[in-house]
């Protein structure tokens, strides 16, 4: 049975059904299951979908059962006004959820797109709902019938469960902030000065105490740079003990001592005068607005106040909540430690954790998960965001429920939201500058961030000079929780289904998992986000090699044939359209790679621009340069999996072109040269091969190869060829073009040529041996079959033809390129 669309949509539909405990009778589903099971292709169908609803019972079920005939009784589904019966029993329904208008920036809307994504995936797993059809306007869902909170409420769960939770819902694999914005926090750097701390909303003590992690292990990390240099400078120290040590390097010695030191008392006193005068500054203000308060609550507290005084202070009441943050007790205690601590933030730090240990035990585990790259996308170096850091942790852990943000609003909804109409411009706080939505000026006070656009400082049309923006606050903490995020060192992909079978489908969620566990990788629904290679020095490879051709490295390296051949692969760059990645190419590459053990870094130092060089080569279909740059500087060639590359991309041609080989686009010409090139290899290598063997015995090796190379350059010539062929041979010239592992695909193209200039009894066999029996007026016959064919009447596609000739041969014979002085090389 083929699994079509059509087909695929009912068996989602019954498998939600089957997900739910409340829907389907013991008995009803057990005959559903069976059903499911009446053939291998249905079968494996079902468990794949029954993967996607994180239904491993079902999956078992599916596993156990016996087989039983064919029963489409149970696969019937009777929709009426959407609802949806199966055996006059209704299941669920169908309905339409809208998507909101994707923002125009490239960060903003992979934010968007990324978290109805991760929505979806959301409703599949936890509540059993299908994803049916999906469209850039809507989403078609089936809903089982059960109880369930409306999608207003299902939005708000999704975001305190998961979006904003800490670690998401493991048992269903959807990740938190712990595995997207901290795990891109440690894997991308987003600017390479580092930034101040966030500002942006907060919605709940989740993602309040991780945020106020990163910036403690900001301070751990400055303090563990001090001690480091400390103990540094005592072990030099140490060392001028020594009687023995020469006046030369103790006088180095010395003058490294002093160079540390004067870095150490100069960071300190940084550090210090700014937390003291920032921090002092923030309790000050704090204490005064808590006596404020107190008189305020006093005078609200009094009898016979008129009414309107009472609503005065109300409002001035308000106010002062407003700037309040930190509560009398708390600046108090702070206000002791800064003092005994004399302002120096790791003495008053410490004070601080055994005072009140249990304070910080929540942050203190998250902040162990922030490594180095983490802390240091934040310029904690600088004095004046390093206070900014501590003052903002404690802000954060302070935080109540009364004070937190709203939660973004639903990007999916059950009514249309109709087109919105605004004053021209686009510099003022009237509109958010990413989604469009309208803005309060007065109340507009959330502005582009590193985190939300790839470049936070836009200069408007309308404005005068370069600004940040204003935007919404859900734009702001969609991309807060996002980990896509678009940098010069970072490879965004998009990855597709590349046909529409039910099995590849299926495979996506599996391999992007897969990917992400694999690597240091993050993903975010179809997305994936690839950090770039890095040299020892620190250099990325994807600004050397270029961003599309590191992406078609980096891809070759991480995925299998079998993945290359299933999915569609396109770069997200800030071009209107993605660019998308050709499977044939991807598959050359990685056979490239691993048929001459072809890394993106070399060693750890340098960056392999050969290999740069040899992609380039290949994304204009010229394989056989791409191969003949590549052997000329290696050592080392796997001529198993080079012809099963070779093979692997002459079938992805003739699947891309299909009825269209005989066109005459360029990439049809292309595949007809490739084709053309590997028979007339077959049938020259095989005379190239037969006079290394008639000279290896009688020839010194630099001479027998220096005439090899002399045969191979005369291939623009058949009669030159055929000449250098016969030297010294006084019998018919004659040439076995074996059948191994090695050289199968060049085999059979030799061999359609043979049939195709008439001979068809060339292939011989003896004792487990096949070998194509070839002679020296083969070639010249091939020679004039190609010159009849229209494609080569040009001089120019002659000398193409015989030049990518040339470049094959020697990459069947490397022997002769690998060294300098040999003619071949040119």
């Amino acid at each position: 049975m083929k699994i079509d669309q059509k087909k695929l949509r009912i068996l989602k539909i019954l498998i939600s059904a089957a997900s739910c405990s409340q829907v389907l009778e013991r008995d009803a589903k057990n005959s559903l299951i069976a059903s499911l099971k009446s053939n291998s292709e249905l079968k494996v169908a079902a468990q794949s979908i029954a993967r996607n609803f994180s239904n491993s019972q079902l999956i078992r079920k599916l596993n156990i059962f016996a087989l039983k005939k064919e029963d489409n009784s149970s696969l019937n589904l009777d929709i009426k006004s959407n609802k949806i019966h199966v055996k006059d029993q209704e299941i669920g329904c169908l309905k339409i959820l809208f998507k909101s208008t994707l923002p125009g920036e490239l960060q903003a809307r992979l934010s968007t797109e990324s978290i109805i994504e991760r929505f979806l995936e959301y409703l599949q797993k936890v509540y059993k709902i299908a994803v049916l059809n999906e469209s850039d306007r809507h989403v078609e869902i089936f809903v089982p019938n059960q109880d369930i909170p409306d999608f207003k409420e299902l939005w708000k769960h999704f975001l305190q469960e998961v979006a904003f939770s800490d670690y998401g819902l493991p048992q269903y694999e959807l990740p938190g902030l712990m595995q997207t914005f901290v795990a891109m926090l440690k894997s991308t750097t987003l600017s390479g000065r580092g930034f101040s701390t966030l500002d942006i909303p907060i919605v709940n003590e989740k993602q309040a105490n991780i945020l106020a992690a990163w910036y403690f292990a900001v301070w751990r990390d400055a303090k563990k740079r001090q001690s480091d240099r400390q103990a540094q400078i005592n072990l030099l120290n140490k060392e001028l003990e020594d009687e023995e040590l020469l006046e030369k390097d103790r006088n180095s010695k010395i003058k490294e001592i002093e160079t540390k030191e004067s870095m150490q008392a100069k960071e300190a006193k940084k550090y210090q005068e700014l937390f003291f005068k920032s921090f002092q500054k923030i309790l000050e203000d704090q204490h005064f607005l808590n006596l404020e308060l107190s008189s305020i609550e006093s005078q609200l507290n009094q009898d016979n106040l008129s009414k309107k005084d009472f609503n005065k202070l109300t409002k001035q009441k308000q106010k002062v909540l407003d700037k309040l943050i930190f509560s009398d007790d708390f600046v108090k205690q702070k206000t002791e430690f800064l003092n005994l601590s004399h302002g120096d933030p790791f003495v008053y730090f410490e004070l601080d954790q055994a005072q009140n240990p249990n304070y910080f035990n929540k942050i203190k585990l998250i902040a162990k998960s922030f490594t180095k790259t983490a802390t240091d996308q934040i310029n904690g170096t600088r004095g004046d965001i390093f206070a900014k850091c501590i003052i903002e942790m404690y802000r954060l852990l302070e935080l109540k429920q009364e004070q937190f943000d709203p939660l973004p609003t639903p990007v999916l909804t059950e009514e249309i939201i109709p087109p919105r109409s605004r004053s021209p411009g686009d510099d003022h706080k009237e509109f958010c500058y990413a989604c469009g939505i309208d803005l309060d000026p007065k109340t507009a006070k959330w502005q582009v961030l590193r985190f939300m656009f790839e470049r936070p400082s836009q200069r408007r049309q309308s404005a005068s000079g370069e600004g940040r923006p204003h935007i919404c606050d859900a734009c702001a903490l969609l991309a807060f929780a996002s980990p896509l995020k678009v940098t010069d060192e970072s490879i965004i992909l998009k990855l597709e289904a590349a046909n529409e079978q039910s099995s590849t489908q299926f495979k996506l969620q599996d391999y992007l998992r897969m990917l992400t566990c694999k690597e240091m990788n993050l993903n975010a629904g179809k997305y994936i986000i690839l950090t770039s290679d890095k040299t020892t020095k620190g250099d990325a490879a994807s600004s050397k090699l270029g961003q599309v051709q590191y992406a078609i490295a980096k891809i070759s390296s991480l995925f299998s044939v079998e993945v290359l051949q299933d999915f569609k692969f396109s770069l997200i760059t800030q071009a209107s359209e993605p660019i998308v990645l050709s499977n044939r190419h991807l598959i050359f590459v990685k056979g490239i790679m691993e048929g001459y053990r072809q890394n993106i870094i070399e060693s750890g130092k340098d960056i392999n621009m050969k290999l740069g060089d040899a992609i380039r080569y290949i994304q204009q279909d010229m394989p056989y340069l791409a191969e003949y740059s590549t052997t000329k500087h290696v050592t080392y060639s796997d001529s198993f999996e080079l012809e099963k590359t070779r093979q692997l991309y002459w079938h992805n041609l003739q699947n891309e072109l299909g009825q269209d080989m005989d066109s005459n686009t360029k990439l049809s010409k292309r595949a007809r040269l490739y084709k053309d090139v590997a028979a007339l290899t077959g049938l020259t290598a095989a005379f190239v091969g037969s006079m290394e063997s008639s000279l290896k015995s009688k020839s010194k090796e630099e001479d027998y190869q220096r005439e090899m190379s002399k045969l191979i350059e005369k291939v623009d010539d058949p009669n030159f060829f055929g000449y250098y062929a016969t030297l010294g041979v006084e019998t018919i010239v004659q040439a076995r073009l074996w059948k191994n592992p090695d050289n199968y695909f060049v085999y059979q193209q030799t061999q359609e040529l043979l049939k195709t200039l008439g001979q068809t009894d060339r292939e011989q066999e003896k004792e487990g041996k096949t070998w194509l029996q070839l002679y020296i007026d083969d070639v010249s016959n091939a020679y004039a079959h190609f010159a009849d064919d229209t494609q080569y009447s040009a001089d120019k596609d002659w000398k193409e033809l015989t030049y990518q000739l040339k470049l094959s041969l020697y990459t069947r014979f490397p022997e002769l390129v690998r060294k300098p002085t040999k003619s071949g090389e040119n």
